[in-house]
């Protein structure tokens, strides 16, 4: 029986750590891992728990302290203390792929007495979560052969992952110490998967015959709620008699099918603003071509990148061959369901192939 890992709970600690310092502040933020109890089960206060190696200086929990043997210098470090809940887990069931996803929660115990730092804090702990909304990246690890356990080399396994963050929660002031501490909370939840790959691979482009860049079509990228596309074919269902199936006795045994001709269809569902610096251009133009009358019929340019993950580069490059770029006609231009006041208008485009005539 081989015997090997699936994907490790202390992983995803260290990736979401690793993440979180790396800020903008990160010269004089820093986040470590501490725990701490504030309230008992009942949601009273009960004391507090604070599980470090070594207290710092002055009872401060915050305040990591080195000492360099050959320069004999003391140096106090504060960091700001958080704690990860339990990750509450799902894995699939499966031999090869390994897929999990997590939600759990991140704790931050912020000293707030300097208004300065609680304000560094603050922006850094933002930071992180507009980078957590659908943030993708990839994490590498490795461990050991249990197959050869006397084997100095360790399988290497990349995994796919996935982060979204929720809204940011401000809790009670609480004094720890003489010292002011206020709990932030974010909510995250972590996919990883070693096996696939994900739609935030795929850029989408659109572009016009009437919006030109220097007499080329000019492409627009696009970020729509969603996307799908594919291709379909119409087929002639024959089945031959017994005795008629002469060379291909099989022809008799069922109905067979004959392909009669193939589509394509690229669909996708887009948000509506009209005075975007990026994609308003084309977007007006989608509003007229859907509401005033034209005589004029455009033909549309859609373009739709592959990104995929080089692990010598260890970023996601484009791969030209999966990369699609062709000249279609616009057949649906609407909003995606009735309108009505306090929502927002979204559009729903559906593009075929463009005949090129001779």
């Amino acid at each position: 029986m081989a015997r090997g890992f699936t994907i490790k709970e202390t992983d995803v600690y260290k990736l979401i750590l690793n993440e979180l310092n790396d800020n903008a502040f990160a010269e004089v933020i820093q986040f470590s891992f501490a725990d701490w109890n504030l309230v008992d089960s009942g949601g009273e206060h009960n004391g507090l728990l604070i599980n470090k190696l070594a207290l710092g200086s002055e009872g401060r929990f915050d305040v990591q302290e080195t000492f360099d043997e050959v320069t004999y210098a003391n140096t106090k470090n504060s960091f700001v203390a958080m704690g990860i809940a339990p990750l509450n887990g799902e894995l699939t069931a499966l031999n090869t792929i390994k897929d999990g996803v997590y939600d759990t929660v991140i704790e931050f115990l912020v000293c707030i007495d300097n208004i300065a730092v609680q304000k560094a804090v603050t922006l850094t702990v933002e930071e992180v979560r507009a980078r957590f909304i659908q943030y993708e990246r990839v994490l590498e690890t490795s461990y050991m052969d249990l197959n050869n356990p006397d084997s100095d080399t360790r399988i290497e396994e990349s995994f796919k992952v996935i982060i979204m963050g929720q809204s940011i929660d401000y809790g009670a002031v609480t004094q720890i110490n003489g010292k002011q501490y206020l709990t932030y909370t974010l909510p995250i939840t972590v996919e990883l998967s070693n096996f696939g790959e994900f739609a935030n691979q795929q850029k989408i482009y659109l572009g016009v015959d009437s919006i030109l860049d220097e007499a080329s079509v000019k492409m627009f990228l696009l970020e729509p709620n969603e996307w799908f596309y594919g291709t379909a074919k119409e087929v002639e269902s024959v089945m031959l008699l017994p005795q008629k199936a002469v060379a291909l006795q099989a022809n008799a045994t069922e109905i067979k099918s004959i392909a009669k001709n193939k589509g394509f269809s690229f669909n996708l569902e887009q948000q509506m603003d009209l005075q975007d610096s990026t994609v308003g251009e084309i977007l007006r133009h989608l509003y007229k071509e859907s509401l005033i009358p034209s005589l004029i019929q455009h033909i549309y340019t859609v373009k739709v990148e592959m990104y995929l993950y080089n692990s010598t580069s260890k970023t996601f490059l484009i791969d030209n061959d999966l990369t699609m770029t062709r000249e279609m006609e616009l057949i649906q231009n609407q909003p995606s369901e009735s309108l009505s006041k306090g929502e927002k208008i979204v559009y729903s485009l559906v593009l075929i192939p463009y005949y090129t005539g001779s």
